[in-house]
């Protein structure tokens, strides 16, 4: 297995992966369609190269994907990052891929001097018991607040 972050180089293979993945589980997607211009259009444009994907690859074929970025407070300098998005296809699930992207990310966070990372975690049994196996960490319900502006 290999990891690539998602560049202009590669975008054709993620949209592979995407295709596959909205093929076999719509309605965990945040998208209804593979957008493909659009995502070429994303991947080139400044405002989120602030957001990093490592894709996991085996024989060439993407597999998986992890997607957050890094911010922080001004006040106290405190470093956090957020976990956009994590997927494995459903044919490469129980093999540690999800595991190893959260390795990966967890290098960079060490690298940038995060201080802590959070996400909204999906709430079914497989779920559960992916993030129930991570240590040294804190799995709480908390209060969203989420306004939709467009």
């Amino acid at each position: 297995m290999v990891f690539e972050r998602l560049n202009e180089s590669n975008v054709d293979e993620y949209i592979d992966y995407l295709k596959i993945a909205m093929s076999q589980e719509p309605d965990l997607m945040v998208a209804e369609v593979v957008d493909k211009e659009g995502l070429k259009n994303r991947v080139a444009d400044p405002f989120f190269n602030k957001t990093t994907s490592i894709l996991a690859k085996i024989d060439g074929k993407v597999v998986g994907r992890i997607e957050y970025h890094f911010y922080g407070c001004i006040q106290d300098g405190y470093k956090m990052a957020y976990v956009d998005w994590v997927y494995v296809l459903k044919s490469y699930r129980h093999q540690g891929i999800a595991q190893k992207l959260f390795a990966e990310f967890e290098k960079d966070c060490v690298k940038n001097d995060i201080n802590q990372y959070y996400l909204i975690r999906a709430r079914n049994d497989e779920a559960d018991r992916f993030y129930g196996h991570f240590a040294d960490v804190e799995l709480i319900d908390s209060p969203l607040l989420r306004k939709n502006l467009k």
